[in-house]
């Protein structure tokens, strides 16, 4: 028997089953806990869910120190199965979008690979996602009020596929607070109503960054005009909604130019037309002056309400039926929650990129920035004030000269402290005074 050549063996080895099938070749599964991994920008896209529809303001300083620095701090990754691509876990778009810009730009390796941490998905991979977006764009720069609302809006419907039944506000405020991003009933209701009533009508002024304020304002406004025309017209409920949304439609435009005032005065006088009423009389219905005299105490007063008297009943007065009885305080942990919201608000204002983290004891917060290379000025001392408030260790007390600068609005460059963002960090000092127990030290 002949001896067989290398050409016969190599051929035995590539006869069935040996031969090479590549379409049949398992894939390479994912990694089934939490692992680095080096992958390039060709093998990730952005989460398409992300709730940031507008570019972050911070856009050119996060740039500027990408290219300076590198990047600190890598998104974490994670993929759907049976997908090609990986997708940003819970944060991290933006660094994406500037480091394919760098790429493109300068051909530098260092923008075209990156060590991720690579996140396994889950059966709530979803949802988990869009909560790590929210969360973390909240942290790391300012989301659009509408934004947060859609997002929240999204959160609802993927947490009742979820679940299978509808949720109501509370148990949506519930869930989302449980995956990370702590939200309270009110605001879940304020945000719903925006969506639903709001943006159909004024969509491109709140994508310009129509507020939290002005929004409270206007769903104040809606709710006076709804119960006047209940009053002039309960048969007709149904046509109430195309009206009040054609009256706003009018006001929808630049934010500069977008007026509170206008918007009152194309309700009211549709009201007055639709109605056949005098236009002065639906106005005094609508209660103008309680109207406003509500608005300015939902943006002064804490969400915890302070001590306060009754309506109507004077305290020791000889008309008082009873002898009043001041309503408790509010309590310590309720205070440091209304704390840290008040300082989270001030610093989407003028200082997105400063991170206030919620803590359970001394004001309810502390406030820290990643990389203080990205500050303006005016961010700076707002910084450095906070971090006194809290008895922080200060980064730098130099900054604490600007102090009148930002008080008095007279920065010169970037973002500054306005009449709302000051309003409400009074009333953080003032709400402040009352856990002088709770901070470390001797009170001087």
């Amino acid at each position: 028997m002949a001896k067989p050549t290398a050409h016969d063996v190599a051929a035995q080895l590539l006869a069935p089953p040996f031969a090479r099938e590549t379409s049949l070749a398992p894939t390479i599964s994912d990694p089934l806990t939490d692992t680095p991994m080096q992958v390039t920008l060709d093998q990730i896209c952005p989460y398409q869910l992300n709730p940031r529809r507008s570019p972050n303001p911070q856009y050119d300083a996060i740039k500027a120190s990408i290219r300076q620095r590198g990047l600190d701090q890598p998104p974490s990754i994670t993929r759907r199965p049976g997908e090609a691509h990986f997708i940003i876990r819970n944060g991290g778009n933006t660094r994406l979008a500037i480091l394919k810009e760098l790429w493109e730009e300068t051909g530098e390796a260092r923008f075209q690979t990156l060590l991720c941490l690579f996140r396994p998905w889950t059966a709530r991979g979803e949802i988990l996602a869009l909560t790590g977006h929210l969360a973390e764009n909240e942290l790391r720069g300012h989301l659009s009020y509408i934004e947060r609302s859609q997002a929240v809006e999204q959160a609802r419907q993927l947490y009742e596929k979820e679940s299978g039944q509808p949720l109501n506000q509370s148990e949506l405020a519930a869930r989302l607070t449980e995956d990370g991003y702590p939200v309270d009933q009110p605001s879940i209701s304020r945000m719903g109503d925006t969506v639903a009533y709001l943006l159909p009508a004024i969509p491109e002024a709140l994508h310009a960054g129509l507020g939290r304020p002005q929004v409270s304002k206007l769903l104040l406004l809606r709710k006076a005009a709804l119960q006047t025309w209940k009053h002039h017209a309960p048969e007709s409920d149904a046509d109430f909604e195309p009206l009040f949304q054609h009256s706003l439609a009018r006001c929808d435009g630049d934010l500069a130019q977008f007026s509170l005032d206008r918007v009152r005065d194309e309700v009211i006088g549709d009201l007055a037309q639709h109605l056949d009423r005098d236009y002065d009389e639906l106005a005094q219905d609508m209660g103008e002056t309680e109207l406003r005299r509500s608005v300015l105490s939902q943006l002064l007063e804490p969400v915890v309400p302070l001590p306060r008297a009754e309506p109507g009943i004077v305290p020791g007065s000889p008309f008082s039926s009873t002898p009043a009885k001041p309503p408790d305080p509010p309590s310590a942990e309720q205070l440091r929650v209304r704390l840290a919201e008040l300082a989270q608000t001030i610093v989407e204002g003028c200082a997105p990129t400063l991170e206030v983290l919620a803590q359970p004891d001394g004001l309810g917060f502390t406030c820290q920035c990643s990389d203080t290379a990205t500050l303006t000025p005016v961010a700076h001392t707002l910084l450095a004030l906070l971090q006194a408030l809290t008895r922080q260790p200060p980064g730098d007390v130099a900054h604490l000269a600007s102090l009148g600068q930002l008080l008095c609005g007279t920065a010169q460059a970037g973002p500054w402290l306005d009449d709302d963002g000051l309003s409400r960090l009074i009333r953080l000092i003032k709400l402040a005074r009352l856990l002088p127990h709770t901070l470390s030290g001797p009170r001087k």
